[in-house]
C-alpha cells in the first residue's frame, strides 16, 4: 500500500482518538471551570451584601439611590445585573 492508502485507512481511527482526547481534555477542565464559577458567585454575593450595608451618605457619594442599591442587592448571586 502507498502512504496515501495507509493514511486513508487510518484516518477514522485517528479522528476517533482525537475526539476522545478532546472529550477527556474538556472533562479535565470541568472541575476548574466549576470552581471559577463558584468563586465568581461568591464574590458577586459579597459585593451585593456590602452594597446593601452602605449608608445613604456613601451611596449618595457614588450616585446610587437606596432603592437602586436595594434592587441590586436583591438579585440572586447567580444572575448578572
Amino acid at each position: 500500500m502507498t502512504n496515501v492508502q495507509c493514511s486513508a485507512l487510518q484516518s477514522p481511527a485517528v479522528g476517533a482518538s482525537r475526539s476522545a482526547l478532546d472529550v477527556i481534555a474538556r472533562l479535565a477542565r470541568l472541575p476548574l471551570a466549576i470552581l471559577e464559577t463558584l468563586l465568581v458567585w461568591q464574590e458577586r454575593d459579597q459585593q451585593r451584601r456590602h452594597l446593601a450595608a452602605l449608608d445613604d451618605r456613601l451611596l449618595s457619594d457614588m450616585g446610587i439611590s437606596r432603592a437602586e442599591a436595594a434592587r441590586e442587592a436583591a438579585i440572586p448571586f447567580w444572575r448578572v445585573s
